[in-house]
């Protein structure tokens, strides 16, 4: 897509946003979970409970953090963690974080079939004056793969490195300074994408930030001044974009 440089930027989360993942994420934990902690008794009901919580946008982050908290027998403290995460298992985390990438990525090749787009590439290039780009907790090896899903790319800012990875507001204000845009739209479906866009404002100000909340954790999210929509394509056809121009 090509950059217009109006001071205005749109910015995509992947993974519930552009992407349905069809399960494909959750399932591939709990397969990996079975093989390296068969003992674990692992529900969905537990997966949905980590992502609730500040940090675990990452999959891969996810699974070590449960992992991690099995080990130190504090898997029943969950809710424990909806503010503060475990800040006391970040180093065993980081640990095993590699190993639980390396056996998520085996079985998402049998999975990523069940995947679809949820956008299409006229429906952004449709978006008169907005710049448009891509804010993922997905690694840069997991990139190219949203990509072939999608069947179009468009500038991206990954997980590839702490300062970017979401709650983290550094890839967001990246992307900002990248487009010299003072009007972001951010279209989110996790908590960590809602904490990334209000850490955002506070470390910028300058910036007229609004945060768009879709899919199933979108009441749970938001606040006062958010946007609420149950899919991307509802909000673009909502004509917001075009109204706040005027």
């Amino acid at each position: 897509m090509m950059v217009k440089n109006k001071g205005h930027l749109l910015v995509l989360d992947v993974d519930g946003v552009m992407i349905d993942p069809a399960g494909s994420f959750e399932m591939c934990v709990a397969m990996a979970l079975k093989e390296m902690l068969p003992e674990l008794a692992w529900s969905k009901e537990l997966y949905w409970e980590l992502k609730r919580i500040p940090g675990f946008n990452n999959d891969f982050r996810l699974m070590a953090a449960a992992v991690a908290l099995f080990e130190a027998g504090e898997i029943d403290r969950l809710g424990e963690g909806i503010n503060t995460g475990f800040p006391h298992l970040e180093k065993c985390m980081d640990e095993l974080e590699p190993r639980c990438k390396e056996r998520m990525q085996f079985y998402y090749q049998d999975l990523k079939h069940l995947e679809r787009p949820l956008i299409t590439l006229p429906e952004l290039e449709a978006i008169v004056d907005w710049d448009v780009a891509i804010l993922t907790g997905r690694p840069p090896d997991e990139l190219p793969l949203a990509f072939e899903i999608l069947g179009f790319e468009i500038p991206a800012i990954c997980d590839s490195c702490p300062e970017f990875r979401k709650p983290e507001p550094g890839g967001l204000i990246h992307l900002a300074d990248r487009y010299r845009a003072n009007r972001i739209y951010f279209v989110g479906d996790t908590r960590d994408d809602a904490t990334c866009l209000r850490r955002a404002r506070e470390v910028r100000p300058d910036l007229n930030l609004t945060f768009v909340a879709v899919n199933k954790l979108r009441y749970e999210i938001s606040k006062p001044g958010d946007l609420t929509y149950i899919t991307l394509r509802e909000f673009i056809s909502s004509g917001t974009l075009g109204r706040c121009l005027l």
